[in-house]
């Protein structure tokens, strides 16, 4: 897990590291902190889907918290973004653009541990495994659910689409590409330069694959029935778990 700090007093970042490594240590969690004593200088080394959470402290010099959390927000809606701050003032400016929490300073480590058990509990998507890519001199790592569909586009080039409608191209091969995705079930590949998520699918009719973002693509010819069983058995399969952890049964 990857997890951001930025606050512009450093005893600030290193109290919240510590504890943050506490947990991460009685919880068996990998966990990675980069910490940033300003906006400006996460935001020079800050990249789309690169944080599993980030922690902003809303008062600083230059950029304010809520200030980096509207730019982050701009191409990235998945990060866990958590304020950190002395004040309750800007609370309806933090929520407004999704934040997670609002920690009220100073942190303790009953409260940030409450913090990052709530993220454990409800978001274990973030925390899946991530693909990542270089385009246009900027590193990517799409976590696997955010993923919509993988194309080839020209010369070794690839169109990856996310579901905020994002679209990268990086220079990457279709089978090096294939040859990752395919090992996680919710990737199929549908024709021979096309790979979709299979939670995007909305339909399969006459031959095209219906997505959710309103894109269709064509569907071999030849296993037009094998590729609506896999659809099939792997919404089904997913109904089925998700009822077993509600409690139901099929």
């Amino acid at each position: 897990m990857n997890i951001a700090i930025v606050d512009d007093l450093s005893y600030e970042n290193d109290k919240l590291k510590n504890i943050l490594n506490e947990y991460a240590a009685i919880n068996k969690i990998a966990l990675k902190t980069d910490e940033y004593n300003n906006g400006e200088s996460f935001l020079k080394n800050y990249s789309p889907y690169a944080y599993t959470i980030v922690f902003l402290d809303i008062f600083m010099e230059g950029l304010s918290g809520v200030d980096i959390a509207k730019i982050i927000r701009k191409s990235d809606t998945d990060t866990i973004i958590v304020f950190l701050t002395s004040s309750v003032e800007h609370m309806a400016d933090a929520f407004s653009i999704h934040a997670y929490d609002y920690i009220i300073k100073p942190t303790c480590k009953k409260k940030l541990f409450r913090v990052m058990d709530d993220i454990l509990h409800n978001h274990t998507t973030f925390f899946s495994d991530k693909f990542s890519f270089t385009t246009e001199g900027q590193s990517y790592a799409l976590a696997y659910p955010d993923i919509v569909s993988v194309i080839t586009a020209e010369h070794n080039y690839l169109d990856i689409i996310d579901k905020s409608g994002n679209v990268y191209h990086p220079r990457m091969t279709f089978s090096s590409a294939l040859k990752e995705l395919e090992t996680d079930k919710r990737f199929l590949q549908i024709n021979r330069n096309i790979i979709v998520n299979l939670d995007s699918v909305e339909a399969l009719n006459d031959g095209m694959c219906l997505l959710n973002n309103r894109s269709s693509f064509p569907v071999y010819s030849k296993k037009t029935k094998e590729i609506e069983r896999k659809w099939h058995n792997y919404t089904f399969a997913k109904i089925r778990k998700d009822n077993t952890q509600r409690g139901f049964h099929l």
